[in-house]
């Protein structure tokens, strides 16, 4: 039996080096998920990209999906206010049966993943024993949906191995972080002129 309390080993939080975040508050997050999954999810990605609800990029589609997650959830069940964090390195365990399974990374701002945890941390049940769980039911969820919206709830074909997308909020905020910077610099080197 698992101690559902436990730290999972392998979260990097806890065994390998601390999480970076960007200057825009974003950074790279791994879930261990079915390979097939997050195929399946890119796939429906890629093929709606340039619908109306389009997500320029598998991570936009992701951060979109795990918003709408917290928000609904913590109105339900918390108020509408977000939940109290969850404790450093918690994870819960990885399931006996993960064959198949891989860990994968999505580029999401920071502070989205701490609400997702602390989230999946104060619900967590039997059916949710690790945050990866509540990840892949969005995601099945997700990929279900665009299909059914999107191709008479039939899966789409496979995502080129190269496929990626460009997000313009994600060049707007980098720009707007390198000015504030140059900004920022060109004032201490005047100021030492």
């Amino acid at each position: 039996m698992t101690d559902r309390d436990a730290l999972h080993v392998d979260d990097q939080a806890v065994s390998g080096p601390a999480a970076r975040t960007t200057a825009t508050g974003y950074r790279s997050v791994s879930y261990y998920l079915p390979a097939a999954l997050h195929a399946r999810l890119k796939a429906a990605w890629w093929a709606t990209r340039d619908c109306a609800d389009g997500a320029p990029t598998l991570s936009a589609l992701v951060e979109g999906i795990f918003l709408e997650y917290v928000t609904r959830t913590e109105l339900e069940h918390n108020g509408g206010q977000p939940f109290p964090p969850a404790p450093r390195g918690a994870q819960g365990p990885r399931g006996i049966a993960s064959e198949g399974h891989r860990l994968v990374a999505y580029y999401l701002p920071a502070d989205l993943h701490a609400r997702l945890k602390a989230t999946w941390w104060a619900l967590r049940d039997a059916r949710t024993p690790a945050l990866s769980s509540v990840v892949e039911a969005l995601f099945i969820d997700a990929a279900a949906t665009l299909e059914q919206r999107h191709n008479n709830g039939t899966p789409f074909p496979a995502a080129p191995d190269s496929a990626r997308g460009v997000s313009r909020a994600a060049a707007v905020r980098q720009g707007e972080w390198m000015r504030r910077e140059w900004e920022h610099r060109r004032g201490e080197s005047s100021a030492q002129g």
